[in-house]
Protein backbone atom coordinates (compact mmCIF):
# COMPACT_ATOMS: atom_id res chain seq x y z
CA UNK A 1 0.00 0.00 0.00
CA UNK A 2 1.38 3.46 -0.83
CA UNK A 3 1.81 5.80 1.71
CA UNK A 4 0.25 8.93 -0.58
CA UNK A 5 -2.73 6.41 -1.58
CA UNK A 6 -6.03 7.62 -1.09
CA UNK A 7 -6.61 4.14 1.01
CA UNK A 8 -3.86 5.29 3.36
CA UNK A 9 -5.03 8.72 4.02
CA UNK A 10 -8.45 7.87 4.01
CA UNK A 11 -7.74 5.49 6.43
CA UNK A 12 -5.46 7.59 8.90
CA UNK A 13 -8.79 10.18 8.73
CA UNK A 14 -10.86 7.75 10.16
CA UNK A 15 -8.72 6.19 12.40
CA UNK A 16 -8.31 9.65 14.18
CA UNK A 17 -11.84 10.49 13.86
CA UNK A 18 -12.61 6.85 15.84
CA UNK A 19 -9.44 7.74 18.35
CA UNK A 20 -10.95 11.76 18.69
CA UNK A 21 -14.06 9.98 19.74
CA UNK A 22 -13.26 7.22 21.74
CA UNK A 23 -10.23 8.71 23.90
CA UNK A 24 -12.29 11.43 25.17
CA UNK A 25 -15.26 9.12 26.08
CA UNK A 26 -12.81 7.01 27.75
CA UNK A 27 -11.85 9.77 30.10
CA UNK A 28 -15.64 10.73 30.84
CA UNK A 29 -16.37 7.57 31.67
CA UNK A 30 -13.40 6.91 34.45
CA UNK A 31 -14.03 10.61 36.10
CA UNK A 32 -17.19 9.87 35.91
CA UNK A 33 -16.68 6.62 37.98
CA UNK A 34 -14.13 8.35 40.08
CA UNK A 35 -16.95 11.23 41.02
CA UNK A 36 -19.46 9.02 41.58
CA UNK A 37 -17.32 7.20 44.20
CA UNK A 38 -16.39 9.85 45.93
CA UNK A 39 -18.83 11.57 46.13
CA UNK A 40 -20.73 8.38 47.52
CA UNK A 41 -17.79 8.09 50.01
CA UNK A 42 -17.46 11.31 51.03
CA UNK A 43 -21.53 11.60 51.83
CA UNK A 44 -21.26 8.59 53.96
CA UNK A 45 -18.51 9.68 56.21
CA UNK A 46 -19.87 13.15 56.59
CA UNK A 47 -23.44 11.61 57.56
CA UNK A 48 -21.37 9.73 59.98
CA UNK A 49 -19.81 12.49 61.28
CA UNK A 50 -23.23 14.16 61.80
CA UNK A 51 -24.36 11.08 64.02
CA UNK A 52 -20.83 10.90 66.25
CA UNK A 53 -21.36 14.90 67.26
CA UNK A 54 -24.76 13.82 68.10
CA UNK A 55 -23.40 10.95 70.00
CA UNK A 56 -20.66 13.02 71.67
CA UNK A 57 -22.19 16.34 72.33
CA UNK A 58 -25.96 15.31 73.36
CA UNK A 59 -26.68 11.91 73.76
CA UNK A 60 -23.89 10.28 75.58
CA UNK A 61 -22.60 13.70 76.46
CA UNK A 62 -21.59 12.56 80.32
CA UNK A 63 -20.56 8.75 79.38
CA UNK A 64 -17.07 8.64 80.01
CA UNK A 65 -16.01 5.76 77.86
CA UNK A 66 -17.85 7.23 75.10
CA UNK A 67 -15.20 7.71 72.41
CA UNK A 68 -14.63 3.56 73.20
CA UNK A 69 -18.34 2.79 72.25
CA UNK A 70 -18.42 5.10 69.61
CA UNK A 71 -14.99 3.24 67.79
CA UNK A 72 -16.93 -0.32 68.73
CA UNK A 73 -19.95 1.13 66.65
CA UNK A 74 -17.97 1.78 63.11
CA UNK A 75 -15.35 0.00 60.82
CA UNK A 76 -13.47 3.26 60.47
CA UNK A 77 -10.52 4.31 62.79
CA UNK A 78 -11.19 7.43 64.83
CA UNK A 79 -9.60 10.21 66.98
CA UNK A 80 -11.15 12.42 69.30
CA UNK A 81 -9.45 16.05 69.89
CA UNK A 82 -10.79 18.21 72.74
CA UNK A 83 -11.14 21.81 71.31
CA UNK A 84 -7.73 22.66 72.08
CA UNK A 85 -6.78 19.86 69.37
CA UNK A 86 -5.37 17.37 72.11
CA UNK A 87 -6.09 13.99 71.03
CA UNK A 88 -7.99 11.95 73.89
CA UNK A 89 -8.66 8.82 72.22
CA UNK A 90 -6.62 6.04 71.46
CA UNK A 91 -5.91 7.66 67.80
CA UNK A 92 -5.04 6.15 64.57
CA UNK A 93 -1.08 6.90 62.69
CA UNK A 94 -0.14 9.81 64.46
CA UNK A 95 -2.77 10.99 65.88
CA UNK A 96 -1.96 8.68 68.87
CA UNK A 97 -3.75 10.18 72.86
CA UNK A 98 -1.68 13.35 73.68
CA UNK A 99 -0.76 14.14 70.28
CA UNK A 100 -2.34 17.47 68.81
CA UNK A 101 -3.37 18.73 65.22
CA UNK A 102 -2.57 21.19 63.66
CA UNK A 103 -3.09 25.01 64.55
CA UNK A 104 -4.31 25.58 61.04
CA UNK A 105 -6.92 22.97 61.54
CA UNK A 106 -7.95 24.07 64.70
CA UNK A 107 -8.64 27.39 63.16
CA UNK A 108 -10.20 26.09 60.15
CA UNK A 109 -12.33 24.02 62.57
CA UNK A 110 -13.30 26.48 64.86
CA UNK A 111 -15.20 28.46 61.79
CA UNK A 112 -17.25 24.95 61.34
CA UNK A 113 -15.39 24.27 58.22
CA UNK A 114 -14.98 20.88 57.25
CA UNK A 115 -12.07 19.39 56.48
CA UNK A 116 -11.37 16.51 54.24
CA UNK A 117 -8.58 14.65 51.90
CA UNK A 118 -6.66 11.97 51.05
CA UNK A 119 -3.27 10.24 51.77
CA UNK A 120 -1.14 6.78 51.11
CA UNK A 121 0.32 5.23 53.83
CA UNK A 122 3.55 4.76 53.05
CA UNK A 123 4.27 1.37 54.91
CA UNK A 124 1.53 -0.74 53.55
CA UNK A 125 0.63 1.54 50.52
CA UNK A 126 -3.14 1.90 51.31
CA UNK A 127 -5.30 4.52 50.34
CA UNK A 128 -7.08 6.55 53.24
CA UNK A 129 -9.92 9.12 53.25
CA UNK A 130 -10.21 11.09 55.95
CA UNK A 131 -12.43 14.34 57.51
CA UNK A 132 -12.31 15.88 60.21
CA UNK A 133 -15.74 16.67 61.95
CA UNK A 134 -15.95 19.49 64.70
CA UNK A 135 -18.09 19.42 67.33
CA UNK A 136 -20.19 22.62 67.96
CA UNK A 137 -22.52 23.22 70.64
CA UNK A 138 -24.48 26.43 71.54
CA UNK A 139 -22.48 27.92 68.65
CA UNK A 140 -18.57 27.04 70.34
CA UNK A 141 -16.29 24.50 69.14
CA UNK A 142 -15.35 21.43 71.69
CA UNK A 143 -13.18 19.61 69.90
CA UNK A 144 -13.97 17.07 67.12
CA UNK A 145 -13.26 14.13 65.64
CA UNK A 146 -10.91 12.41 62.67
CA UNK A 147 -12.56 9.56 60.56
CA UNK A 148 -10.39 7.47 58.42
CA UNK A 149 -11.56 5.49 56.00
CA UNK A 150 -9.76 3.04 53.79
CA UNK A 151 -10.21 3.54 49.65
CA UNK A 152 -7.91 1.22 49.09
CA UNK A 153 -10.67 -1.03 47.62
CA UNK A 154 -12.12 1.82 45.89
CA UNK A 155 -9.35 2.25 44.31
CA UNK A 156 -8.86 -1.43 42.76
CA UNK A 157 -12.17 -1.27 41.86
CA UNK A 158 -11.32 1.96 39.70
CA UNK A 159 -8.79 0.49 38.35
CA UNK A 160 -10.59 -2.59 37.07
CA UNK A 161 -12.89 -0.32 35.83
CA UNK A 162 -10.45 1.50 33.80
CA UNK A 163 -8.66 -1.91 32.40
CA UNK A 164 -11.64 -2.58 31.28
CA UNK A 165 -11.95 0.93 29.53
CA UNK A 166 -8.82 0.27 28.20
CA UNK A 167 -9.72 -3.30 26.99
CA UNK A 168 -12.51 -1.63 25.34
CA UNK A 169 -10.94 1.16 23.58
CA UNK A 170 -7.80 -1.34 22.15
CA UNK A 171 -11.50 -3.83 21.20
CA UNK A 172 -12.78 -1.06 19.40
CA UNK A 173 -9.68 0.42 17.74
CA UNK A 174 -8.91 -3.29 16.83
CA UNK A 175 -12.08 -3.20 15.18
CA UNK A 176 -11.80 0.33 14.02
CA UNK A 177 -8.76 -0.67 12.10
CA UNK A 178 -10.49 -3.18 10.06
CA UNK A 179 -13.28 -1.21 9.28
CA UNK A 180 -11.53 1.53 8.04
CA UNK A 181 -9.36 -0.96 5.68
CA UNK A 182 -12.28 -2.71 4.45
CA UNK A 183 -13.90 1.03 3.76
CA UNK A 184 -11.27 2.70 2.45
CA UNK A 185 -10.72 -0.26 0.22
CA UNK A 186 -13.86 0.02 -0.95
CA UNK A 187 -14.16 3.45 -1.37
CA UNK A 188 -10.84 3.69 -3.03
CA UNK A 189 -11.26 0.81 -5.21
CA UNK A 190 -13.68 2.37 -7.93
CA UNK A 191 -11.49 5.42 -7.61
CA UNK A 192 -8.39 3.54 -8.43
CA UNK A 193 -10.34 1.34 -11.02
CA UNK A 194 -11.42 5.13 -12.80
CA UNK A 195 -8.02 5.90 -12.27
CA UNK A 196 -6.55 3.06 -14.82
CA UNK A 197 -9.38 3.51 -17.31
CA UNK A 198 -8.42 7.01 -17.45
CA UNK A 199 -4.79 6.15 -17.89
CA UNK A 200 -5.66 3.58 -20.85
CA UNK A 201 -8.01 6.31 -22.65
CA UNK A 202 -5.13 8.59 -22.70
CA UNK A 203 -3.11 6.02 -24.14
CA UNK A 204 -5.58 6.05 -27.20
CA UNK A 205 -7.93 2.76 -25.61
CA UNK A 206 -11.42 4.00 -25.91
CA UNK A 207 -13.03 1.50 -25.83
CA UNK A 208 -11.90 0.90 -22.38
CA UNK A 209 -15.00 0.80 -19.82
CA UNK A 210 -15.44 1.25 -15.87
CA UNK A 211 -18.46 -0.51 -13.95
CA UNK A 212 -20.74 1.46 -12.16
CA UNK A 213 -22.06 0.18 -9.55
CA UNK A 214 -23.85 2.63 -7.66
CA UNK A 215 -25.83 5.70 -8.43
CA UNK A 216 -23.88 8.43 -6.03
CA UNK A 217 -21.22 10.85 -6.98
CA UNK A 218 -18.63 8.04 -7.17
CA UNK A 219 -21.18 6.37 -9.90
CA UNK A 220 -21.41 9.73 -11.83
CA UNK A 221 -18.10 9.94 -12.27
CA UNK A 222 -17.87 6.44 -13.23
CA UNK A 223 -20.66 7.52 -15.95
CA UNK A 224 -18.70 10.78 -16.99
CA UNK A 225 -15.73 9.00 -18.00
CA UNK A 226 -17.60 6.10 -20.10
CA UNK A 227 -19.27 9.03 -21.96
CA UNK A 228 -16.37 10.74 -22.30
CA UNK A 229 -14.56 7.26 -23.77
CA UNK A 230 -17.61 7.12 -26.37
CA UNK A 231 -17.63 10.40 -27.31
CA UNK A 232 -13.47 10.96 -27.64
CA UNK A 233 -13.49 7.50 -29.87
CA UNK A 234 -16.95 9.03 -31.86
CA UNK A 235 -14.47 11.91 -32.40
CA UNK A 236 -11.71 9.43 -33.50
CA UNK A 237 -14.40 7.53 -35.96
CA UNK A 238 -15.86 10.47 -37.62
CA UNK A 239 -12.39 12.39 -37.34
CA UNK A 240 -11.22 8.88 -39.54
CA UNK A 241 -14.99 8.82 -41.98
CA UNK A 242 -14.33 13.14 -42.63
CA UNK A 243 -11.13 12.37 -43.74
CA UNK A 244 -12.00 9.31 -45.72
CA UNK A 245 -14.85 11.83 -47.27
CA UNK A 246 -13.44 14.49 -47.83
CA UNK A 247 -10.92 12.92 -49.75
CA UNK A 248 -13.02 11.35 -51.71
CA UNK A 249 -14.92 14.48 -52.66
CA UNK A 250 -11.87 16.10 -54.02
CA UNK A 251 -10.85 13.73 -55.72
CA UNK A 252 -13.23 13.37 -57.93
CA UNK A 253 -13.77 16.83 -59.24
CA UNK A 254 -9.88 17.18 -59.59
CA UNK A 255 -9.68 13.73 -61.20
CA UNK A 256 -12.81 15.79 -63.73
CA UNK A 257 -10.75 18.83 -64.15
CA UNK A 258 -6.91 17.03 -64.69
CA UNK A 259 -8.57 14.54 -67.36
CA UNK A 260 -10.32 17.07 -69.44
CA UNK A 261 -7.41 19.68 -69.29
CA UNK A 262 -5.41 17.14 -70.53
CA UNK A 263 -7.50 16.91 -73.44
CA UNK A 264 -7.62 20.25 -73.99
CA UNK A 265 -4.21 20.96 -73.39
CA UNK A 266 -3.04 18.02 -75.83
CA UNK A 267 -6.13 19.08 -78.24
CA UNK A 268 -7.69 16.02 -78.15
CA UNK A 269 -10.97 17.41 -79.49
CA UNK A 270 -12.87 17.17 -82.51
CA UNK A 271 -14.64 20.42 -82.99
CA UNK A 272 -15.29 23.25 -81.05
CA UNK A 273 -18.50 22.48 -79.76
CA UNK A 274 -16.37 19.43 -78.12
CA UNK A 275 -14.00 21.30 -77.20
CA UNK A 276 -17.25 23.89 -75.05
CA UNK A 277 -18.32 20.80 -73.94
CA UNK A 278 -15.18 19.81 -71.70
CA UNK A 279 -14.67 23.24 -70.42
CA UNK A 280 -18.24 23.35 -69.67
CA UNK A 281 -17.48 20.55 -67.23
CA UNK A 282 -14.37 21.60 -65.98
CA UNK A 283 -16.08 24.76 -65.00
CA UNK A 284 -19.09 22.37 -62.99
CA UNK A 285 -16.54 20.73 -61.17
CA UNK A 286 -14.43 24.08 -60.44
CA UNK A 287 -17.40 25.22 -58.64
CA UNK A 288 -18.48 22.72 -57.41
CA UNK A 289 -15.07 21.91 -56.10
CA UNK A 290 -15.14 25.93 -54.85
CA UNK A 291 -18.41 25.47 -53.31
CA UNK A 292 -17.58 22.39 -51.27
CA UNK A 293 -14.34 24.06 -50.31
CA UNK A 294 -16.42 27.03 -48.98
CA UNK A 295 -19.10 25.02 -47.46
CA UNK A 296 -16.69 22.77 -45.34
CA UNK A 297 -14.99 26.46 -44.25
CA UNK A 298 -18.16 27.88 -43.27
CA UNK A 299 -19.23 24.36 -41.27
CA UNK A 300 -15.53 24.20 -39.41
CA UNK A 301 -16.41 27.62 -38.03
CA UNK A 302 -19.70 26.98 -37.22
CA UNK A 303 -18.56 24.01 -35.33
CA UNK A 304 -15.95 26.18 -33.82
CA UNK A 305 -18.45 29.09 -32.57
CA UNK A 306 -17.11 31.26 -34.68
CA UNK A 307 -19.95 32.40 -36.31
CA UNK A 308 -21.30 36.00 -36.51
CA UNK A 309 -24.77 36.46 -36.14
CA UNK A 310 -26.80 39.95 -37.36
CA UNK A 311 -30.04 39.86 -35.33
CA UNK A 312 -32.77 42.26 -37.03
CA UNK A 313 -36.27 41.95 -37.73
CA UNK A 314 -37.19 39.96 -41.02
CA UNK A 315 -40.66 40.05 -43.03
CA UNK A 316 -41.22 36.62 -43.42
CA UNK A 317 -43.38 36.77 -46.08
CA UNK A 318 -40.33 38.69 -48.53
CA UNK A 319 -37.85 36.36 -47.13
CA UNK A 320 -39.67 33.09 -48.26
CA UNK A 321 -40.08 35.03 -51.54
CA UNK A 322 -36.28 35.97 -52.10
CA UNK A 323 -35.45 31.69 -51.68
CA UNK A 324 -38.05 30.85 -53.99
CA UNK A 325 -36.67 33.25 -56.61
CA UNK A 326 -32.98 31.88 -55.95
CA UNK A 327 -34.00 28.82 -56.15
CA UNK A 328 -36.76 29.10 -59.14
CA UNK A 329 -34.04 27.89 -61.85
CA UNK A 330 -33.27 24.81 -60.48
CA UNK A 331 -36.92 24.02 -59.41
CA UNK A 332 -37.58 24.55 -62.97
CA UNK A 333 -34.26 22.73 -64.05
CA UNK A 334 -36.01 19.69 -62.68
CA UNK A 335 -39.49 19.78 -63.82
CA UNK A 336 -40.71 21.02 -59.94
CA UNK A 337 -42.66 23.76 -59.04
CA UNK A 338 -42.99 25.04 -55.06
CA UNK A 339 -46.08 25.98 -53.71
CA UNK A 340 -45.75 28.42 -50.68
CA UNK A 341 -48.34 28.51 -47.80
CA UNK A 342 -47.49 31.51 -45.12
CA UNK A 343 -50.49 31.82 -42.08
CA UNK A 344 -51.40 35.17 -42.13
CA UNK A 345 -50.75 37.55 -40.15
CA UNK A 346 -47.33 36.51 -38.92
CA UNK A 347 -45.53 38.90 -36.79
CA UNK A 348 -42.10 39.83 -38.22
CA UNK A 349 -39.23 37.64 -36.82
CA UNK A 350 -36.14 38.90 -35.02
CA UNK A 351 -33.12 36.47 -36.40
CA UNK A 352 -30.10 36.61 -38.50
CA UNK A 353 -32.06 37.20 -41.95
CA UNK A 354 -28.95 36.26 -44.07
CA UNK A 355 -28.25 32.47 -41.94
CA UNK A 356 -32.33 31.65 -41.97
CA UNK A 357 -32.74 32.29 -46.01
CA UNK A 358 -29.22 30.06 -46.39
CA UNK A 359 -31.06 27.55 -44.03
CA UNK A 360 -34.49 27.89 -46.39
CA UNK A 361 -32.01 27.86 -49.69
CA UNK A 362 -30.18 24.18 -48.32
CA UNK A 363 -33.74 22.79 -47.58
CA UNK A 364 -35.19 23.53 -50.87
CA UNK A 365 -32.34 22.74 -52.77
CA UNK A 366 -32.26 19.33 -50.50
CA UNK A 367 -35.87 18.38 -51.45
CA UNK A 368 -34.96 19.41 -55.19
CA UNK A 369 -32.63 16.92 -55.60
CA UNK A 370 -34.18 14.24 -54.51
CA UNK A 371 -37.90 15.06 -56.43
CA UNK A 372 -38.64 14.97 -60.16
CA UNK A 373 -41.52 16.92 -62.07
CA UNK A 374 -43.45 17.23 -58.43
CA UNK A 375 -44.63 19.56 -56.01
CA UNK A 376 -42.35 21.22 -53.31
CA UNK A 377 -44.28 22.38 -50.27
CA UNK A 378 -43.05 25.67 -48.47
CA UNK A 379 -45.32 26.25 -45.29
CA UNK A 380 -44.87 28.88 -42.37
CA UNK A 381 -47.25 29.10 -39.56
CA UNK A 382 -47.05 30.37 -35.74
CA UNK A 383 -47.18 28.10 -32.84
CA UNK A 384 -47.20 29.92 -29.67
CA UNK A 385 -43.59 32.06 -29.84
CA UNK A 386 -42.56 29.72 -32.54
CA UNK A 387 -42.13 29.98 -36.18
CA UNK A 388 -42.33 26.94 -38.28
CA UNK A 389 -40.79 26.41 -41.82
CA UNK A 390 -41.91 23.74 -42.81
CA UNK A 391 -40.38 22.20 -46.78
CA UNK A 392 -42.09 19.10 -47.69
CA UNK A 393 -41.37 17.06 -51.23
CA UNK A 394 -42.70 14.16 -52.64
CA UNK A 395 -39.44 11.91 -53.58
CA UNK A 396 -38.89 8.46 -52.49
CA UNK A 397 -38.56 9.26 -49.15
CA UNK A 398 -35.66 8.71 -46.24
CA UNK A 399 -35.23 5.05 -45.47
CA UNK A 400 -35.89 5.00 -41.57
CA UNK A 401 -31.88 3.57 -40.76
CA UNK A 402 -31.01 6.54 -42.82
CA UNK A 403 -33.08 9.32 -40.34
CA UNK A 404 -30.58 9.38 -37.46
CA UNK A 405 -27.46 10.36 -39.76
CA UNK A 406 -29.18 12.76 -42.11
CA UNK A 407 -27.90 15.82 -40.88
CA UNK A 408 -24.35 13.84 -40.60
CA UNK A 409 -21.41 15.48 -43.16
CA UNK A 410 -21.33 13.64 -46.57
CA UNK A 411 -24.35 11.12 -45.48
CA UNK A 412 -26.19 11.25 -48.52
CA UNK A 413 -29.48 8.93 -49.34
CA UNK A 414 -28.74 8.20 -53.10
CA UNK A 415 -25.34 8.82 -53.02
CA UNK A 416 -24.89 8.71 -57.37
CA UNK A 417 -28.03 11.37 -57.66
CA UNK A 418 -26.67 13.83 -55.00
CA UNK A 419 -23.35 14.25 -56.85
CA UNK A 420 -24.22 14.49 -60.29
CA UNK A 421 -26.71 17.25 -59.16
CA UNK A 422 -23.84 19.19 -57.36
CA UNK A 423 -25.05 18.13 -54.08
CA UNK A 424 -21.82 18.37 -51.77
CA UNK A 425 -22.85 16.46 -48.49
CA UNK A 426 -22.77 19.46 -46.31
CA UNK A 427 -26.27 21.14 -46.70
CA UNK A 428 -27.85 19.55 -44.24
CA UNK A 429 -24.88 19.47 -41.73
CA UNK A 430 -24.81 23.15 -42.63
CA UNK A 431 -28.61 23.15 -41.92
CA UNK A 432 -28.06 21.48 -38.06
CA UNK A 433 -25.31 23.54 -37.26
CA UNK A 434 -26.81 26.72 -38.28
CA UNK A 435 -30.41 25.82 -36.84
CA UNK A 436 -28.07 25.70 -33.08
CA UNK A 437 -26.19 28.88 -33.07
CA UNK A 438 -30.02 30.33 -33.97
CA UNK A 439 -31.26 29.08 -31.13
CA UNK A 440 -34.10 26.85 -33.36
CA UNK A 441 -35.14 23.18 -33.92
CA UNK A 442 -34.65 20.96 -36.75
CA UNK A 443 -36.30 17.97 -37.25
CA UNK A 444 -37.48 15.63 -40.35
CA UNK A 445 -40.01 12.75 -40.66
CA UNK A 446 -39.71 10.30 -43.79
CA UNK A 447 -42.23 7.76 -45.23
CA UNK A 448 -40.06 5.58 -48.09
CA UNK A 449 -41.84 6.31 -51.28
CA UNK A 450 -43.97 9.73 -49.73
CA UNK A 451 -41.51 12.08 -49.76
CA UNK A 452 -40.07 13.84 -46.80
CA UNK A 453 -40.47 16.71 -44.37
CA UNK A 454 -38.19 19.11 -42.52
CA UNK A 455 -39.37 21.46 -40.14
CA UNK A 456 -37.63 24.12 -39.10
CA UNK A 457 -38.61 26.18 -35.59
CA UNK A 458 -37.38 29.29 -34.67
CA UNK A 459 -38.05 31.64 -31.66
CA UNK A 460 -40.45 34.95 -32.67
CA UNK A 461 -37.62 36.59 -30.86
CA UNK A 462 -33.77 36.10 -29.97
CA UNK A 463 -34.14 35.47 -26.14
CA UNK A 464 -37.82 33.49 -26.74
CA UNK A 465 -35.60 30.54 -26.41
Amino acid sequence: MKKNSVVTKLGIVIMLLFLTILVPFAILIDRIFLNVYTLYLDENVRALGDRIEVAVTETMENDPNVFVKIHSLTDHDLAFFNKQGIIESEGYLEYHKGSKISEDWITRLQLEEYLAGERVIPKTGENIYYIVKPFIKDGEFNGGVVIFSSISEIHAKMHDVRDWVIRAIVGAIVLALGYTIFLSWRLSRPLVEMEKATREIAKGNLKTKVSVSSSDEIGSLATAINDLSVELNDYRTNRSEFLANISHELRTPTSYLKGYGEIIKNKRYESNEELEKYAGIIENEANRLAKLIQELFELSKMEEGNVHLYFQSVDIEDLVESVVEKVQLKVENTNNQIRVNIEEGLPEIETDGLRLEQLLINLVENAVHYTDGKEIDITVKRQHKHVHFIVRDHGPGIPEQDLPFIFNRFHRVEKSRARNLGGSGLGLAIVAELTKHLKGDIRVESTLGKGACFTLSLPLTYHDK
